[in-house]
């Protein structure tokens, strides 16, 4: 049946190729473009190319890509498995060579007229939003699926694919919110460049609207495609990496804290409190504030778990009340200087003068640094921070004999030591942009990395974090060996807390907000409900949180050039979000055995069994 799905593929990237833009060399500010095509060009708005630029390859790769359609089609008929697989592997890798040599062939010719242009004095270059498009990008991801497909007719091809589930199953479910988002998209906005055009074919609208999908996703993600777009992703994923790791905490406690946003909040103001009126030196206040983050969470998350373990109160509900009375804390502290109680005025020293709730600013020994003032203070390349690193990770894996706890002791110790040293060696002098220099990711985000490292060691490398999982998976047989569950839970819920306090450093003692270091009452802790989908999308693996918050980190910063340029809110990012749940809830609308892990352990045991079987049948031949 299978065979005759993959069909059905290759009949719908076929009618892609004839009715979606391959290229687009020129595009307007609003969107509007020139688009290729092998059968014609579509061209609503009138634009004009510089002469003397042709894309006659085009044709060329179009017969090439059905010849490989057709040839596909034809090797899934093929009886012998072996022999179809390795027909698949070679075909999905000529069509991947294929889109090489299209896009070199594309963006050589787009560079070779700019170039020319700015050579002979043009104020810009002429071609300016160029891309490839759908048409290009679907025989891309068709070549792929071959590969998959091939691996697939192998012995063990759905246990190989099963094993990854934990990676299968969001980029599914990225793929399906995806495609439903680019549905709305296409329902809610004209197609681009023929809004008040008359005259246009049937032909033209579809590509308009296949134009315009396209066209969304690639400004959604083309922070990725720059080093400031980058920074301006981390500075959003660095907040979703401590929410999400604080919601999969709970989760593998069995225990789900939605209480995130309040445990954020309890944390930044416990910063605000010793970043801005204990008298430290600055060496010991920085580390202060940002134990006094976690501090905050953790005292949160620890009400709700005590809660949990002494009476049986349900933590979601618990939670949800603890952010409203968080919220409301905040307000009572710094939206106001004066209130008055049963006839007495009360006077708070916390809100900085002015209209605005917010607090006075931090201690300069408080404020965590700019990545940018990290990585190269004062225009100049610092050895420190990836010295730092390198020592990190080679005494670690230099001592893995050793038992856990000494070798990270030792590796903390080279971290310290090596980005004290590596501050004094020399560096070299690099070009800052204003746009980068500008932007908002502060050293919270190395912060968020320890706590991955945290999360994966706690959880999965200590007898500890053995007994809080087996306490989420099966409460009872923990119980039953030993486990303390009243004391599990509340130690859950506070490390929880801790970790979606942390993410307050980000915003408080970072400047994440808006630039400075002020606790306001605008503060987003909503972004503790999204830690929910980036634990979900994760699958509570560290690995995947950062990923799945970095994903969201680089939606949320193209979010911002999408609504500039299309004028299409960013509020699509919140539907992506919301379908991607929704699909992971389904477990990507595939087979049981992708979310049901005693049917996947099933499957991987007799693919092992079927190895093993067909090794015994070889053996005597081999010693024939």
């Amino acid at each position: 049946m299978s065979r005759y799905w993959f069909l059905m593929v290759g009949g719908l990237v076929l009618l892609i190729m004839i009715l979606a833009p391959w290229a687009v060399p020129l595009r307007e500010f609003d969107g509007t473009g020139y688009l290729l095509n092998p059968l014609g060009v579509m061209n609503p708005k009138g634009l004009t190319l510089p002469q003397g630029l042709t894309f006659n390859w085009l044709g060329v790769a179009f017969g090439l890509w059905i010849l490989l359609l057709l040839a596909a089609s034809a090797a899934l008929f093929v009886p012998n498995a072996e022999t179809r697989a390795r027909v698949l592997y070679i075909l999905g890798g000529v069509g991947i060579a294929i889109f090489a040599i299209e896009a070199l062939l594309f963006y050589q010719a787009i560079s070779a007229v700019n170039d020319a242009a700015v050579a002979a004095g043009a104020r810009r270059p002429p071609l300016r939003r160029f891309a490839l498009s759908l048409g290009i990008y679907a025989g891309f991801f068709y070549s792929l699926g071959l590969l998959l497909l091939a691996r697939m007719q192998l012995p063990g091809g759905l246990a190989f694919l099963v094993r990854f589930r934990g990676v299968v199953v969001p980029i599914v479910s990225l793929l399906l919110a995806v495609v439903l988002g680019a549905v709305v998209v296409a329902i809610l906005r004209p197609g681009l460049g023929t809004q008040g055009v008359e005259g246009l074919g049937l032909r033209e609208l579809i590509a308009g609207k296949l134009d315009l999908v396209t066209y969304t996703f690639q400004i959604l993600f083309s922070p990725i495609l720059n080093v400031t777009g980058i920074f301006t992703s981390l500075g959003f994923a660095t907040p979703l990496i401590f929410t999400g790791l604080a919601v999969a905490f709970g989760f593998r406690a069995g225990m789900f804290n939605i209480g995130a946003p309040g445990q954020l909040t309890m944390g930044a103001l416990f910063a605000m409190l010793v970043g801005v009126y204990l008298p430290l030196p600055g060496w010991l206040l920085l580390p202060a504030a940002i134990a006094a983050a976690a501090l905050g969470g953790a005292l949160w998350g620890g009400i709700v778990g005590w809660l949990k373990a002494r009476f049986g109160a349900n933590e979601v509900i618990n939670t949800i009340m603890m952010n409203y009375i968080a919220a409301s804390v905040l307000l009572f502290m710094i939206a106001a200087n004066e209130y008055r109680f049963f006839g007495q005025t009360v006077r708070l020293p916390f809100k900085a003068e002015g209209f605005e709730g917010r607090s006075e600013e931090m201690q300069e020994g408080a404020r965590i640094p700019l990545m940018i003032n990290i990585i190269a203070p004062n225009g100049t390349f610092s050895w420190a921070l990836p010295l730092a690193v390198i020592a990190s990770l080679g005494v670690y894996y230099a001592l893995r004999r050793l038992e856990l706890g000494r070798r990270l002791l030792f590796s903390l110790g080279a971290l310290v030591l090596g980005f004290v040293v590596g501050g004094f060696l020399p560096g070299f002098p690099v070009t800052i942009s204003s746009a980068l220099a500008s932007q908002l990711l502060n050293g919270s985000f190395l912060i968020a990395i320890l706590a991955l490292l945290f999360y994966n060691f706690y959880l999965f490398r200590t007898s500890a974090g053995y007994e809080l999982r087996a306490t989420g998976l099966a409460p009872k047989a923990a119980e039953y060996a030993g486990v303390n569950l009243r004391r599990k839970m509340i130690l859950a819920m506070v490390i929880s807390g801790a970790l979606a306090g942390l993410a307050a450093t980000h915003y408080v003692l970072g400047a994440g907000m808006d630039g400075t270091y002020r606790l306001k009452t605008a503060i987003p802790s909503s972004v503790g409900f999204d830690g929910i989908a980036v634990a979900l999308m994760g699958q509570n693996m560290p690995l995947g949180i950062f990923l799945s918050a970095t994903l969201f980190g680089v939606l949320l910063a193209g979010g911002v050039s999408l609504n500039a340029q299309l004028g299409i809110s960013n509020q699509i990012i919140q539907v992506l979000q919301a379908l991607i749940i929704l699909f992971i809830a389904v477990g990507g609308l595939l087979p049981r055995y992708f979310t049901d892990p005693l049917r996947a352990a099933q499957i991987e045991t007799e693919a092992r069994a079927e190895q093993e079987t067909r090794q015994a049948k070889s053996a005597p031949a081999a010693g024939d």
